[in-house]
């Protein structure tokens, strides 16, 4: 893909799917690229992930499965539940004690994976049995019991179990090679199948939920963490170091966490031995947080890479015959691993077909080509001039236990040269000049950093595509501030637009403006004014209605307030912003954050009054209209009586539904009838 720099440089960018996958019907060998059309070769050793947007080495199966994480699972009371060394599931109390969970006999065969749900239910994944058993945490009871059917099919080896904080159970089954998904009743609702390793069947060994709501799948023969949406579409996949590194420092439980491990036992951010949280916070959420940090300490998951692999491009066309091509730059994702290189030569010609490619690259003293790091992010083109560039480029690994990865190539043309300014006894010897041209690039380089900097802050200076810094300091320049709930393309229009809001400030249309840009919808503004009686009654004058336009005043000395000075009270210098709330979760913080813009820009004399209008015609509250009736409905409430068993279904208020942080006992005999 082609793009243009300040200089009115040119480069090609590789780094969309379209420029590592091989046209239809080329052949899938190195002589591709040379071919008419060209077309761009990619070794089968190599792997661009388009999700993910990199080029990596092929993750290969590994020589020993990954298994599945010890089952443990900690609720918020810190009380945690393990399957001891000898298989047997018990519960290790705040005090040290470690007693087996109370349960029914010949329920568990071989207890496995183990999660919890917000009704306090300890979901056990049991193999050997080929179901999951949902028991009360409390007393040991089995209140449901998950062996599939339906759309899901029998499980066939299940070995762990994530909940997600709207109760749906997801069951990684290892033998099926699938997620399977529960209702928070125990009906099979779907299942879909995981991604497999390069000859072998696809094999999940834990499941846990993302902090997006996401779920993680880790596979026993894969090197990273498969990513679904919850139905089933697969998305990006994430290194596991890069999600267990957070999570190694903080306020961490390691006295609650040392009664299961002792000192081997893996970290997480929560409380130990108390609540979690608030009692504002979700219980699920937090759960669900809670699994998860304890899934990615304990997975250990293979990894194993092609040793090498290479990547031709397409022609890249410069143009016109004998173009200089100036440089390389490689967007690396992240500093290479250790024992691992990414190579980058080059090949020019100025025919479409040419002959034997010969590779260039610049080289150390040793005649070995330079490898790519972050700290070398590019290098200039050795090749001779010529229309046509063909970019390869290598990755290495010594071990086989990691991979570069390569976000992005561009290739620079033509070369801005400074020996273009010099006299033409310079250029005489081919030779010479070469080496003179290449000489002159590392201070061209130098200086055309400095240009691009002064192009770049002229690009930051407008507001619709200044990043969020820059955006806070142009508001500073023209003396506005933000509410920290303003997101970036709300401040860009406010910024835009400062100038001709500061030539309204003060009026109905500057401050319906303004509230518009933050809320994205229009309000009203009703001035006091135009709502008073057409004129004040007085009592023996023509059209008075007792009672109806004339209330008596009793004595005292609001008595002697004249009626046109009471008119001035209720209906002078006041106004009332109508607020259209289309997202009634969010009425506290929008509500305050247009109290805060109205103060600011409204006359100082004058009094206002906001008003919410929701999606609710209400009788006598809202309903003028034109002004403040909508016809609309409510969001659903997140929990709805009778349920459903569809993915987006809520829960049954007293079978999957707590009010409060405690069921209470009458519930609890209800469920067992049940």
């Amino acid at each position: 893909m082609p793009a243009h720099d300040a200089n009115n440089a040119t480069w090609y960018a590789l780094r969309y799917p379209i420029d590592f996958a091989p046209l239809a019907g080329a052949p899938l060998d190195p002589s591709a690229p040379f071919g008419q059309p060209s077309s761009p070769y990619l070794a089968p050793a190599l792997l661009f992930d388009a999700l993910r947007g990199v080029l990596e080495l092929q993750p290969e199966a590994s020589p020993v499965a990954a298994g599945p994480p010890p089952g443990i699972a900690l609720d918020p009371d810190g009380d945690i539940y393990r399957v001891n060394d000898n298989g047997v599931l018990v519960v290790v109390r705040c005090d040290g004690s470690s007693v087996p969970l109370p349960c029914e006999p010949n329920v568990l065969a071989q207890p496995a994976g183990l999660a919890l749900d917000r009704r306090g239910y300890l979901y056990v994944a049991d193999p050997a049995a080929r179901r999951v058993v949902a028991l009360n945490s409390d007393d040991g009871s089995v209140p449901a019991i998950l062996t599939g059917g339906g759309p899901v099919g029998e499980l066939r080896e299940p070995v762990d179990v994530a909940t997600s904080p709207s109760g749906y159970v997801y069951v990684a089954d290892r033998q099926g090679g699938r997620i399977a998904v529960f209702s928070s009743a125990g009906r099979p609702l779907a299942s879909f199948a995981t991604a497999a390793a390069p000859g072998r069947k696809p094999r999940p060994v834990a499941v846990m939920l993302s902090a997006e709501g996401n779920l993680l799948v880790a596979d026993a023969w894969l090197p990273r963490l498969l990513t679904y949406a919850p139905d089933g579409t697969r998305l990006a996949d994430v290194d596991l170091a890069a999600l267990v590194s957070p999570l190694a420092g903080g306020n961490l439980a390691m006295s609650a966490l040392n009664l299961a491990y002792g000192n081997q036992m893996p970290r997480f951010l929560t409380g130990s031995c108390g609540p979690c949280g608030t009692p504002a916070d979700d219980g699920g959420a937090r759960l669900a947080e809670v699994h998860r940090a304890l899934r990615l300490l304990a997975l250990v998951l293979g990894r194993r890479f092609a040793s090498s692999g290479i990547f031709i491009s397409r022609a890249l066309d410069g143009g016109r015959p004998g173009v200089p091509w100036h440089r390389i730059e490689v967007e690396l994702n992240g500093d290479p691993p250790a024992d691992t290189q990414v190579l980058v030569e080059t090949f020019t010609s100025d025919t479409p077909v040419p002959g034997a490619p010969v590779w260039d690259a610049p080289r150390d003293s040793n005649g070995a080509a330079i490898p790519f790091t972050n700290d070398v992010p590019e290098q200039l083109v050795q090749s001779p001039r010529g229309r046509y560039l063909w970019v390869r480029v290598s990755l290495f690994t010594g071990d086989g236990t990691a991979t570069p990865s390569v976000s992005a190539i561009r290739a620079y043309y033509p070369r801005v040269s400074y020996l273009d300014l010099l006299p033409i006894a310079y250029r005489r010897d081919p030779e010479a000049a070469s080496f003179l041209d290449r000489f002159l690039a590392l201070f061209e380089h130098v200086f055309t950093g400095i240009e691009d900097r002064y192009v770049e802050f002229s690009r930051q200076l407008n507001p619709n595509a200044a990043p969020l810094d820059i955006i806070n300091w142009l508001a500073a320049l023209v003396d506005l501030s933000f509410d920290p709930s303003w997101p970036l393309a709300r401040r860009r229009a406010l910024v835009d637009e400062a100038i001709s809001l500061y030539m309204k400030r003060g009026t109905v249309a500057g401050i319906e403006r303004y509230v518009e840009i933050y809320t994205g919808i229009r309000p009203a503004i009703v001035e006091a004014w135009l709502e008073r009686p057409e004129r004040p009654a007085f009592l023996g004058r023509p059209g008075t209605v007792l009672g109806c336009g004339s209330p008596l005043l009793g004595c005292g000395a609001s008595a002697q307030i004249l009626p046109d000075d009471r008119l001035w009270a209720l209906y002078a210098h006041r106004f009332t912003i109508f607020v259209y709330i289309d997202n009634a979760c969010d009425t506290a913080v929008t509500l305050a954050a247009i109290d805060r813009i109205v103060e600011v820009n409204k006359p100082a004399h004058t009094v206002h009054r906001i008003e919410p209008v929701y999606a609710t015609a209400r009788v006598g509250i809202q309903s003028r209209v034109g002004l403040d009736l909508v016809v609309g409905a409510e969001t659903a409430p997140a929990t709805r009586l009778g349920g459903s068993d569809g993915l987006g279904a809520a829960g049954v208020l007293g079978i999957d539904s707590v009010l409060g942080t405690r069921r209470p006992e009458y519930v609890r005999r209800l469920e067992r009838q049940l």
